[in-house]
């Protein structure tokens, strides 16, 4: 598993990004020749290569980048996460079809059913039509697309409308994320304004699920604690999908029968919640 970013720019200005935005604009981006000795350096057995940022599209060489990611590692899986308003251009998202990668899937964030959730949280106007052009024109394109959902306070209250309307908008979507935020960058700063306890929000994952499921969409769920999860849901939800140093157990779950397949928990959510919601399960 290798991630890269390939800017620290974005378009959006969310207020649950993992990274402060205000200092983001004082670093400066990696050199193309820095990204292009890293793809070269990736581990041949490594089966995954993100490539996010910031907003990657907004990076001038993204086509080149990854023309040359393919060219260097033809068979490995190349994942771009993205909030998809570039793609709203039919232009851009043809030129990206045009390079005819395979193996690749893009994850876009989706914030909202609505404008006025989604942008409440991107804090950029206009984002949330942008978004949601982009994934149709992707999606038409043939893309494999993924739309992640990034929970907060701010919108686990609409979940099942979010899948509802994922479901009636995006019918060739190739799967859905529900995914528990990390609580650092903008997260941490707004921490009073957008976190919210995962118990509070499996009730309306679960409702969120039902209806993914009632129109066969393959949905999964990252950074749920197994314990906190009804047992319909647990296979959703297995295996670490981060680097474990940023994770973490607690001590109830040194017993627990579902440690080896748990995502274990945001070493920042514990930090500021605690570990009393978690049970290990006999």
């Amino acid at each position: 598993m290798t991630d890269y970013p390939l800017t620290f720019k974005c378009n959006n200005n969310c207020i649950t990004c993992i990274s402060k935005t205000s200092e983001i604009s004082k670093i400066s981006d990696p050199r193309i020749q820095d990204i292009k000795n890293a793809i070269e350096k990736i581990n041949p057995r490594t089966d995954y290569l993100g490539l996010g940022g910031g907003e990657p599209t907004l990076r001038k060489e993204f086509f080149e980048i990854l023309k040359y990611a393919r060219k260097t590692n033809p068979n490995i899986y190349i994942f771009l996460t993205t909030n998809g308003r570039i793609f709203s251009y039919k232009e851009f998202a043809k030129k990206l079809s045009k390079l005819s990668l395979k193996n690749f899937r893009v994850g876009v964030a989706l914030y909202g059913h609505n404008e006025k959730i989604h942008e409440r949280i991107t804090r950029c106007r206009g984002s949330f039509g942008q978004t949601v052009k982009g994934i149709k024109n992707l999606i038409e394109f043939g893309f494999h697309v993924e739309i992640r959902v990034i929970i907060s306070r701010l919108n686990y209250k609409s979940l099942p409308h979010i899948a509802k309307f994922a479901a009636e908008k995006f019918p060739g979507m190739e799967r859905f994320v529900f995914v528990n935020m990390k609580y650092t960058g903008n997260a941490l700063k707004n921490r009073k304004k957008v976190l919210v306890k995962i118990s509070k929000v499996v009730p309306l994952t679960e409702r969120a699920v039902k209806i993914l499921k009632e129109n066969n969409v393959n949905t999964k769920l990252y950074h749920f604690p197994l314990c906190i999860l009804p047992e319909n849901l647990r296979n959703m939800a297995k295996g670490v999908t981060k680097e474990a140093g940023e994770l973490t157990f607690v001590k109830v779950c040194e017993k627990c029968r579902l440690r080896e397949d748990c995502p274990r928990i945001w070493k920042s959510y514990v930090k500021l919640v605690g570990d009393k919601e978690f049970g290990f399960v006999g």
